[in-house]
C-alpha cells in the first residue's frame, strides 16, 4: 500500500531551530496504526553508508477517493524517534513493529 508519510521533526545539534517538515511515500504490507514504527533506510548523499530512520505514527488518515490509479491509500503524521548509521551491506527495507 502506498503511504504518504508528513514528518515534523527538530534539528539534534540546535533544538531551539524551527522545526523541519519532511514529506515522503513508502510502500507497506499494511496502513500503520497510531503508535506502531515505520522504519525506513536510506543511502546516504556520499553513498558510503546506510541511514536508518525510526518514525513514530501519531495521527493516520485514510484515502476514502481512488479516483485517479496513483493515489495514496493513507497519509500517516509521524515523529522522528531516532536515527542511526549502518554500512552499505546492512540492507532493511520498510517495515512495521509495534
Amino acid at each position: 500500500m502506498k503511504i504518504i508519510v508528513y514528518c515534523k521533526y527538530f534539528n539534534f545539534k540546535n533544538p531551539l531551530d524551527k522545526p523541519k517538515q519532511e514529506t515522503f511515500v513508502v510502500n507497506l504490507s499494511q496502513i500503520p496504526k497510531v503508535g506502531e514504527t515505520i522504519v525506513v533506510e536510506r543511502i546516504s548523499p556520499q553513498k558510503q553508508f546506510v541511514i536508518i530512520f525510526e518514525y513514530v505514527v501519531t495521527a493516520v488518515q485514510f484515502n476514502a477517493s481512488r479516483e485517479l490509479a496513483d493515489t495514496a491509500d493513507a497519509q500517516v503524521n509521524a515523529s522522528l524517534n531516532h536515527c542511526w548509521e549502518g554500512t552499505s551491506n546492512f540492507k532493511v527495507n520498510d517495515f512495521l513493529e509495534k
